[in-house]
C-alpha cells in the first residue's frame, strides 16, 4: 500500500506523489506571537513533526518551513494595552515559543523565517497581483478583489456570490469579502516603506511570500489548523495563484488538523488561556513524550478534548512502553556475550549494550531472514514467534501511517505488538539464552526507531532511568549528564524555588506551591515538608 493522504481542497484520501521524486516541500502555518502557546496551538506542530517524520521514514528529504506571525492586529492590541513597543511583545514571546520547541523536542526546520523580515518579498508578491489585475490600490490600502479571481471558494467550499456584496465594510472596499494586502500606517502602529506609503501587510499575505521565498511555488503539502481552512488558506490560494497565474496550483495536499475541545468550544489564545492550557506549564509536569503520545494516539482530523485525565492515560501508556524496553534490557544484559558463538543474523549496529541504530528503517534484513526457510525453522518456536510478530508490526505500522497518517492506529499496533511479545518473555517457560537475546535486541531498535515517527525520545528517559541506580559515577559526571537532558537545577536554583513555594503557601496561593512542586519534581527533585521548614533531595541519583 502506497500512501494516501486526505486532501481538504479535494475532499478525499489521494495517493501522494510529489512534485519532485525524492524530496517533499511542505508549509506549515506557525504562531502568532502575542502570547504564550497552548496545548492547543502545540497539535499542529506535533501533528506536522510527525509527518514529517514519517516522509522520512519513507526515505524522502522533507523540506519543512514553518512561519512566525510578528506582525498582526493582536500584537499591536497587545503592545498598547502593557504600554509598550510591539516588539517587546513579539520578542517576548518568539524566546518562549522556540523554548516550548526546544522542551517538546521539535526543530531541524529548514527555515522558520518571520513575517518582519519578509518585507521585501511580501511587497513584490503585491505587486504581481496588482499587475495581474487582481489587486487594486485605494489610498495607501492594497486589497484583493475576489470577484476577480474565478476559483474562489474551492478550498473551503464557499459560495463566492454569496459572501460579494454591495454593503461596503469600509468606504475604500468594494466588497466586504475583499481582503486586505496592505494596511496604510496608522498612528503609533509598526510601518514600512512601500510603493503605497508606510503600512504594513495583511496577514494572509506573508505567508504565501514565505513559502514561495523558501520553497519556490508549487508545495507538496500545506498544513494547519481546520480554523485556518477559511479565510487564511482560501486566501493564500487566491492571492499565490493571482501572483503566478501560469504556473498552476499553489499547493497539491491541503491537510488540515482537527481542534482541541473544551466542553465542545475550541480551545483558543484569543479568548484566554487557563493555566493548564499553556503548553510551557504542562511540560513542567508531563515530558515531551507524554503530551505526544495524548496529541497522536487520536487521528490528526478529529476534534481531541482536553483533559489531565487522557494526559495522565498518556503518562501509563509511556510507562508501560518504557517498562517493555526496561525489560528487554534487563534480559539482554543478564546474558554474556561470547564472541565466538555470535549469531548470525546479529545486527552489526546493536550489541547487548542495546544501543540503537538511528536510522528509521533498522533491521531490514529481519524480513529476509523471516524469507530464509532453512534459517528460520532451525529457529525455537520462541524466536520463530518474535520474528513473525517483529514482521506482523512492521506490516501494520505502515498501513496504519500509510492511511492517512493514521498514528492512532499505529500506536495501537504498537501496543498489541508488546503484548504478544510479552506472553513470550514472561512466560515461565522462557529460557533467556544468546540467540534469543540477539532477537530481543532486534526488538529494542526497532521499538526505538519506529517511535521516532511519532517524536518519542525514549532512549532519553532510559539513559536517566539507567543512571539512577548507579553508585559508583561521580557527582560532576551525573550533572553533566543531567544538564545534556535537560534535566538538572543547580542547587542554587532549586533553593530559590523552594523560597518562592514557601513565599506562596504563606499567601494561600496553593495553586502556585503545587505548580513549583511539579516543577521540581520533573526534574527529579523530592521534597518534604517538615515542621522546621522543607528538604529536598535528588531522585535522579543515589546521593
Amino acid at each position: 500500500m502506497s500512501l494516501v493522504i486526505y486532501n481538504t481542497l479535494t475532499r478525499k484520501k489521494q495517493e501522494f506523489i510529489p512534485t519532485n521524486k525524492d524530496e517533499v516541500k511542505m508549509y506549515v502555518c506557525g504562531p502568532t506571537v502575542y502570547n504564550y502557546i497552548s496545548v492547543g496551538n502545540a497539535r499542529p506542530i506535533i501533528v506536522f513533526n510527525m509527518v514529517r517524520n514519517y516522509l522520512e521514514f519513507l526515505g524522502y528529504k522533507v523540506k519543512f518551513v514553518q512561519n512566525i506571525t510578528d506582525i498582526e492586529d493582536k500584537i499591536i492590541k497587545k503592545a498598547n494595552e502593557e504600554g509598550v513597543h510591539f516588539s517587546v511583545i513579539t520578542e517576548r514571546y518568539t524566546k518562549a515559543f522556540l523554548e516550548d520547541l526546544k522542551n517538546l523536542e521539535i526543530n531541524n526546520f529548514y527555515f522558520m523565517p518571520k513575517a518582519s523580515e519578509m518585507i521585501p518579498d511580501i511587497i513584490l508578491v503585491i505587486e504581481k497581483i496588482i499587475q495581474n489585475g487582481f489587486a487594486y490600490v485605494a489610498g495607501g490600502d492594497v486589497y484583493f478583489d475576489v470577484s476577480k479571481f474565478k476559483n474562489y471558494g474551492k478550498l473551503s467550499g464557499q459560495d463566492i456570490n454569496e459572501m460579494l456584496s454591495s454593503e461596503e465594510e469600509s468606504f475604500s472596499k468594494r466588497n466586504k469579502v475583499d481582503f486586505t494586502l496592505w494596511k496604510s500606517a496608522k498612528p503609533g502602529e509598526p510601518s514600512w516603506d512601500s510603493p503605497w506609503g508606510k503600512g504594513r501587510p495583511g496577514w494572509h499575505i506573508e505567508c504565501s511570500a514565505m513559502s514561495i521565498k523558501y520553497l519556490d511555488y508549487g508545495l507538496d503539502i500545506h498544513g494547519g489548523g481546520i480554523d485556518l481552512v477559511f479565510p487564511h488558506h482560501e486566501n493564500e490560494i487566491a492571492q499565490s495563484e493571482a501572483a503566478f497565474p501560469e504556473k498552476g496550483d499553489f499547493v497539491r495536499y491541503w491537510m488540515h488538523n482537527g481542534m482541541i475541545e473544551v466542553k465542545e468550544e475550541k480551545m483558543s489564545k484569543s479568548k484566554g488561556l487557563k493555566e493548564e492550557w499553556i503548553l510551557r506549564n504542562l511540560l513542567n509536569k508531563y515530558s515531551p513524550n507524554i503530551i505526544k503520545m495524548y496529541i497522536l494516539s487520536t487521528h490528526y482530523r478529529s476534534p481531541l478534548e482536553f483533559s489531565i485525565e487522557k494526559l495522565e492515560e498518556a503518562k501509563k501508556a509511556i510507562e508501560k512502553l518504557l517498562n517493555f524496553l526496561r525489560n528487554l534490557i534487563f534480559l539482554i544484559k543478564s546474558v554474556k556475550k561470547d564472541s565466538s558463538t555470535q549469531s548470525n543474523y546479529s545486527n552489526s549496529n546493536s550489541s547487548s549494550s542495546y544501543s540503537s541504530n538511528s536510522n528509521y528503517n533498522s533491521n531490514s534484513n529481519v524480513d529476509i531472514l523471516i524469507e530464509d526457510k532453512e534459517f528460520y525453522e532451525n529457529l525455537s518456536d520462541d524466536d520463530k514467534k518474535i520474528f513473525l510478530y517483529i514482521k506482523q508490526f512492521k506490516q501494520e505500522f505502515k498501513k496504519s501511517m500509510d492511511d492517512d497518517f493514521n498514528s492512532a492506529r499505529a500506536i495501537g499496533e504498537l501496543f498489541n505488538f508488546i503484548k504478544k511479545l510479552n506472553t513470550i518473555i514472561q512466560s515461565p517457560d522462557f529460557n533467556i539464552n544468546l540467540i534469543k537475546t540477539e532477537s530481543l535486541v532486534i526488538v529494542y531498535d526497532i521499538l526505538i526507531n519506529y517511535t521516532k515517527v511519532f517524536g518519542f525520545n525514549l532512549e532519553k528517559e532510559l539513559k536517566l532511568f539507567e543512571i539512577s541506580g548507579k553508585k559508583d559515577i561521580s557527582k560532576d559526571k551525573i550533572k553533566d549528564i543531567g544538564k545534556d537532558l535537560g534535566k538538572w537545577l543547580d542547587d542554587a536554583e532549586i533553593k530559590e524555588l523552594i523560597k518562592q513555594r514557601d513565599l506562596a503557601r504563606k499567601q494561600k496561593n496553593f495553586k502556585k506551591a503545587d505548580e513549583i512542586r511539579n516543577k521540581l519534581s520533573s526534574y527529579g527533585i523530592i521534597l518534604e515538608d517538615r515542621k522546621e521548614g522543607t528538604i529536598w533531595k535528588r531522585e535522579l541519583v543515589n546521593q
